[in-house]
Order: structure tokens, then C-alpha cells, then sequence
């Protein structure tokens, strides 16, 4: 049986391959720096409304206005560890990573069509 032969672009950039892969590693870095800034900005929502809100209904839209900005957090993270994704399967291409690739895209592909579907939910309640 004939050995399928997988293109590699490392295999191409030669001396190049350990610059792509630490710019993965800087891209996985941002998306963290952008979850945690989210969940930061969530966390000074939630407190506030619970410490400073003595009306429940203040309380609920101080939380409110928290989880959308998580979740808009949350997203913007996604999509960039997609960027890392992408660059990642380039670098070493084989049929196990590209098959990784798809099934983590569909994953995060879904959570954010489910994500943006609450927000825009929340987003109109806090307008209405």
C-alpha cells in the first residue's frame, strides 16, 4: 500500500518554523489576556451591583450589563484562538491536526452562535 505523503509548511520556512510557532504561542497569549480582561470587567460589574445596588432590579442590570461584556470577551478570545488554530495546522499538516482543527472550529463555532444568540437577547432586555 503507497504511504500518503503530508505537506508540512515547516518543512518550507526552515529556520522560520520557530518564529510561526512562538506567534502561535503569542496569538494564544492575547486571546488569554482578552478572557481575562473580560472576566475582570465581569467580575467589577457583579461586585458593584451587588455591594453598591441596594434596588434588585439595578443589581440585575449591573449584571446584565457584566455578562455582556464577558460575553463579547468571550467571542473576540474565540475567534483569535481560531487565528492560532489556523497558523498551527499550517505549520504541521497532517490529517489528525486537520481533523483537531475542524472539530475544535465547529466547538467554538457553535459556543458562539449560542453566546451571540444570549447577548442579543440580553441586549434587548436591558434596552426594553
Amino acid at each position: 500500500m503507497e504511504q500518503m505523503t503530508t505537506f508540512s509548511l515547516s518543512d518550507h520556512l526552515g529556520p522560520l518554523t520557530p518564529a510561526f510557532e512562538w506567534m502561535v504561542v503569542a496569538i494564544e497569549l492575547f486571546a488569554i489576556a482578552i478572557l481575562l480582561l473580560g472576566l475582570l470587567q465581569f467580575a467589577r460589574a457583579f461586585a458593584s451591583g451587588e455591594i453598591l445596588e441596594r434596588d434588585a432590579h439595578k443589581r440585575g442590570h449591573q449584571l446584565n450589563l457584566g455578562r455582556l461584556t464577558l460575553g463579547r470577551h468571550i467571542l473576540a478570545g474565540l475567534e483569535v484562538l481560531i487565528v492560532a488554530d489556523l497558523i498551527r495546522t499550517m505549520l504541521h499538516l497532517t490529517m489528525d491536526n486537520i481533523l483537531l482543527l475542524g472539530g475544535l472550529v465547529a466547538i467554538r463555532s457553535l459556543i458562539s452562535f449560542f453566546l451571540e444568540r444570549e447577548l442579543s437577547r440580553l441586549g434587548r432586555d436591558e434596552r426594553s
